[in-house]
């Protein structure tokens, strides 16, 4: 499920780990702020094909440790933020359907019933609702986006692109919406078009670090390195102000920071920074490729070749990355 909101996509991720984690105090907590921040929203994705997969896994790994431990906690309970009802079956079904049955009279309505129409793949019958919401608010960032979105899980990219450009051109003020609308943006690969937005919503905030973040990977994007390492730098800072509503991990704009700085040729520091970055996080397979990629350039084949393995343990199907490791084996035969 994608609304096209990086805040809320990074807060899903989270519940999502949780899940899989079998921590239900990291899922409350952040499925709270989902409730908090997405009121409209927070049901339907807890009435999501996707989400209700999430638990279902893990309501096996909650019975298979009740075998265990008599203690075990339930899938329900793993995800219950605050007083929330417990989840069943027949309630999801019945509170989709009751959804899919209303009538709207408001655009936040229609917003509402076309994004369920959009998780149940009615995809005609969601734009239809997109439409219904912009012709009572046809400036609505939220409707916008959604119709986009909905387009492209239809695989018509014309359309969705005919309405990406109307969300350019739609004047937001808002943190949050200045945040999506540069996520879509830079999507689509409209890199100048997302800076100048996210300099908008820097205007509003300067030190919002998830404003920084999306800022500093853009400017990598535009290949604007130097910039892009003060503003990741300017993020890492502020980092620990917000770390529970921050839409990116630590170890992201350390990496990111590695990057630009290796395509400044600036090797040291950029190993440094991949350091931290796994220092953080040994799991964030993407920096191996990168420090592979120094090591390789340094003649140090060896060394370049355990980072490549290291990669593919992770993830064995990236083209380039095996591509890599044969280069390298080959190499180390010479």
């Amino acid at each position: 499920m994608d609304f096209n909101d990086p805040a809320l996509e990074h807060l899903v991720n989270k519940i999502t780990i949780a899940l899989e984690e079998n921590n239900r105090e990291e899922a409350t907590r952040y499925m709270d702020i989902i409730i908090e921040e997405y009121p409209e929203l927070a049901n339907i994705l807890m009435n999501s094909i996707e989400f209700q997969a999430l638990i279902a896994e893990n309501e096996e790994i909650a019975n298979n440790e009740t075998d265990k431990q008599s203690q075990a906690i339930s899938a329900e309970e793993i995800i219950k933020p605050g007083n929330t009802a417990e989840i069943d079956e027949k309630r999801i079904i019945d509170d989709m359907n009751a959804m899919l049955d209303i009538e709207p009279s408001t655009a936040q309505e229609y917003i509402q019933k076309g994004s369920v129409l959009t998780i149940t793949e009615q995809f005609e019958d969601a734009i239809d609702c997109f439409d219904k919401a912009l012709e009572l608010d046809e400036n609505n960032l939220s409707a916008l986006i959604s119709k986009g979105n909905t387009y492209e899980l239809m695989e018509k990219y014309e359309e969705a692109s005919k309405v990406y450009d109307i969300v350019m051109k739609v004047e937001v003020n808002d943190i949050y919406d200045l945040m999506s609308k540069g996520y879509v943006l830079e999507n689509h690969q409209r890199f100048e078009d997302a800076l100048k937005t996210y300099n908008k919503a820097l205007k509003r905030d300067k030190n919002n670090s998830n404003i920084l973040f999306l800022k500093g990977s853009c400017l990598i994007k535009l290949q604007k390195h130097k910039e892009a390492i003060k503003t990741l730098n300017d993020c890492i800072e502020r980092y620990s102000d917000n770390p529970y509503e921050t839409i990116f991990e630590l170890e992201n704009a350390y990496h990111n920071k590695g990057v630009s700085l290796h395509a400044l040729e600036e090797d040291d520091e950029a190993l440094e920074a991949f350091s931290l970055a796994l220092g953080i996080n040994p799991n964030y397979h993407y920096t191996y490729y990168e420090i592979g990629i120094i090591q390789e350039d340094r003649q140090k084949y060896e060394s370049a070749l355990k980072n490549y393995e290291k990669f593919l343990e992770f993830d064995n199907t990236d083209s380039e990355v095996v591509e890599a490791k044969e280069r390298v084996e080959e190499l180390l035969k010479e």
